[in-house]
């Protein structure tokens, strides 16, 4: 199964496919930069730019990080919005949507709920095989992406395919 892993940010959006089977197998990753514009275009970007990558990638499913607005509401908004142009753009070509909270991606990739961003970008370059630098962002939407590969049968979607 093919999956399309979704940082949402209203700067910057990260993104990572992978594929899974008897093992995991990392397609693409990289970030979405959108720039200081007004926050419609920069959701345009969003929308358009998952639009691409679900055309050229061809993923089965969509998995993004909730927003967790309890620390900074006023920023767990735009990060919302952002995520809703990336829930648009796969409901629209059909796909189901998956999210999944942050602490629990972390606890299943590094054993520990709080981890820092660079221990978690640690384990998806280890487990992923990936040499070079990862971004932060990139690494989040991989790190996503290899927990719902691994809990697949235990999720329902959040947003079923029309």
């Amino acid at each position: 199964m093919r999956v399309l892993g979704i940082d949402p940010g209203s700067r910057v959006t990260g993104f990572g496919v992978i594929e899974g089977g008897p093992g995991l197998e990392v397609i693409s990753w990289g970030v979405i930069r959108l720039g200081g514009g007004p926050l419609p275009e920069r959701l345009w970007k969003i929308f358009s730019r998952v639009t691409d990558l679900l055309m050229e990638f061809r993923p089965q499913a969509v998995v993004l990080e909730e927003v967790i607005p309890e620390t900074f509401p006023r920023a767990a908004l735009r990060l919302g919005q952002a995520q809703g142009a990336a829930i648009l753009a796969a409901a629209q070509n059909g796909l189901p949507v998956y999210l999944y909270h942050p602490l629990e991606v972390k606890q299943a990739l590094t054993g520990y709920g709080n981890a820092s961003k660079e221990q978690t970008a640690y384990m998806v370059k280890y487990l992923l095989g990936i040499k070079e630098r990862l971004p932060l962002d990139a690494s989040d939407a991989l790190s996503v992406a290899i927990y719902h590969l691994q809990n697949i049968k235990r999720e329902e979607a959040w947003c079923s395919p029309k």
